[in-house]
């Protein structure tokens, strides 16, 4: 799927595609760490794709928290062609710190046995997810196992977004209510306005209309309603606010994303 290329073309595609404005004086950002745990440092032997990586330890590292909006299975656009190499030159025969989810039993696989994780370059601190949100080649996906690091990648993003560097030139965008049916099956960043919030069988139901059967709803299970309690957060005081939401949409009643963390929503207004 991935091809190498020499150096001057790497450099080249980043003057090209993203970014060396003035407003970027660090390109590497280093992260706050203390939401997780230090479990290790290894050597990178081999970036396999813009998201996993060959360690020394005999892991697989899968960076956490990240969506590539141009890299799938079957095709890697030229954003993800981009961040491999970058992340080929960064980390290829340098040692990195891991850093994971404090519960040894929650968090730190996935189904493929991959070791999810944050990255620093141990040299200088480098934070590697950081990286790719503060060039504009990777939006914040945090999940439920793995919301850490949310609001250090939001700002990041947040300045990428600015400075339309990466894909935030033209690949992507943040989304409005009224738009998100044209975009069912995908994830997308959601912002608007909340018209109002019901509970349902115990679920949370925000809702983006006046017509709750077609409208853009943002839904909150039962079962995960404790975690915004938790913050402090309660979603029936959200009408009439303004939020930034991401996640997956589906088709349900209209366009329709089920939230499972408090990090998957940023509120806007005060």
């Amino acid at each position: 799927m991935f091809k190498t290329r020499p150096i001057l073309v790497i450099f080249s595609a980043l003057a090209n595609l993203l970014w060396f404005s003035p407003a970027l004086a660090q390109p590497f950002p280093e992260g706050n760490y203390s939401d997780l745990r230090e479990t290790g440092k290894a050597e990178v032997l081999e970036v396999i794709s813009p998201l996993t990586m060959k360690l020394s330890n005999g892991d697989i590292a899968h960076l956490n928290s990240l969506h590539l909006v141009d890299n799938t299975p079957e095709h890697a656009g030229p954003f993800a062609v981009t961040a491999l190499n970058i992340l080929k030159d960064m980390l290829e025969g340098e040692t990195v710190l891991i850093y994971q989810a404090k519960k040894k039993d929650w968090g730190r696989t996935n189904r493929m046995g991959h070791t999810l994780a944050h990255l620093a370059r141990e040299k200088d601190k480098a934070w590697v997810q950081g990286t790719l949100v503060g060039l504009g080649l990777a939006q914040v996906q945090t999940t439920k196992r793995n919301p850490e690091m949310a609001a250090q990648l939001y700002a990041l993003e947040k300045h990428a977004r600015k400075e339309k560097l990466g894909i935030w030139a033209k690949d992507a965008k943040i989304i409005s209510p009224d738009e998100a049916p044209e975009h069912i099956n995908s994830f997308q960043i959601v912002e608007g306005t909340i018209e109002s919030a019901a509970l349902k069988k115990n679920r949370v139901y925000l809702n983006f209309g006046r017509n709750w059967r077609d409208d853009f709803t943002v839904s909150v299970a039962p079962e995960d309603r404790r975690a915004f309690s938790a913050k402090g957060l309660n979603p029936f005081e959200w009408s009439g606010k303004k939020i930034r939401v991401r996640g997956w949409i589906e088709d349900y009643n209209g366009a329709y994303i089920e939230i499972d963390h408090p990090e998957a929503i940023e509120l806007l207004s005060k």
